[in-house]
């Protein structure tokens, strides 16, 4: 009987959401404390069962286009034979949260299907599915999801250059907040092309800022200079918010953050909903900031220690 499993994790954007599709730097960091696990067995029918659809492949429905095109494309590059199967999805992650869920879950679903159908599967072949069904799920793939999610270790992604691992020498901390309400990423990244396609020059100004942004926060980052990152923080979200993409909610759980000691806040992902993550100078300041975060009507939070992060990585 053929079975296959496959694993993934999400990730969170520390900077740079949206100006990455206009080729400027971003970097995100994946959260391997959030797995996700996909696992196919042989069965008499071909279904799929998760938390946000269980039933026929077929009957697969639109909020899932992505993960059904990926299937669609994965069983007619694999199963040959037409072998019947059951697709089961474990994962943590929220969905239209901009913590990657959908990518990791296109990870995981390739990799299960590669494993099941005893096939090699090499990291660029991956990304080019993962891309292939984030693009049918978001509208246009940055590429930056696809990367994180596969990889243990944070991911830079610029313009021109190629995209690389890096290492921080940080003690600080991210604590990250799931503000309740849908994030809305293809909506939100096609609203911000219309406002550039209206004014290229204002607009354009601020995506080029975000782009500087992040390249000064990986550059704090490496160095260890987390005021100047919270500074930094706190001046991308500013941006942000004159792209229209915060809302009451996160407005709401940021001021909350930065009232209970946060270097500096700052929605991460897609926008107008979703997460934000906000910069911790230690564990006890961090917890500080979740208290305040759960008690502002933040649904889920995440502690992410950026010293898992200090390991040398030479991947290019």
């Amino acid at each position: 009987m053929l079975k296959g499993i496959g694993k993934s994790h999400g990730k969170t954007i520390i900077m740079g959401e949206h100006a990455v599709v206009y080729g400027y730097p971003a970097f995100a960091i994946p959260l391997l404390s959030t797995p996700v696990i996909v696992k196919i067995k042989q069965s008499q029918a071909s279904s799929l069962t998760s938390k946000y659809f269980a039933g026929k492949i077929d009957h697969i429905p639109d909020s899932l286009s992505g993960v059904k095109y990926l299937i669609d494309q994965l069983d007619q590059r694999l199963n040959h034979d037409h072998i019947n199967y059951t697709i089961s999805i474990d994962s943590g992650l929220p969905i239209e949260r901009g913590m990657g869920s959908s990518a990791a879950i296109a990870a995981a679903i390739t990799r299960a299907f590669f494993d099941c159908f005893n096939q090699p599967l090499d990291h660029q072949l991956l990304l080019d599915y993962v891309n292939k069904s984030e693009t049918i799920t978001h509208g246009k793939a940055s590429g930056l999801d696809a990367l994180t999610v596969s990889s243990e270790d944070p991911i830079k992604f610029g313009k021109d250059v190629a995209p690389k691992h890096f290492n921080f020498n940080s003690d600080g901390f991210i604590v990250i907040a799931d503000s309740g309400v849908k994030g809305k990423t293809k909506e939100t990244v096609a609203d911000v092309r219309k406002m550039y396609d209206q004014d290229k020059i204002k607009v354009g100004s601020y995506l080029q800022q975000l782009g500087d942004y992040a390249t000064s926060a990986s550059n704090y980052l490496t160095t260890g200079h987390l005021k100047q990152l919270g500074l930094v923080f706190s001046l991308a979200n500013e941006i942000l918010t004159k792209l229209n993409l915060s809302i009451p909610k996160t407005d709401k759980l940021i001021e909350a953050a930065n009232n209970a000691g946060s270097l500096g806040s700052k929605i991460t992902g897609g926008g107008r909903g979703g997460c934000i993550i906000c910069l911790a100078r230690n564990l006890k300041n961090a917890q500080m900031i979740q208290k305040a975060l759960i008690k502002a009507g933040a649904e889920q939070t995440w502690i992410q220690p950026l010293s898992i992060y200090a390991e040398d990585s030479d991947i290019d």
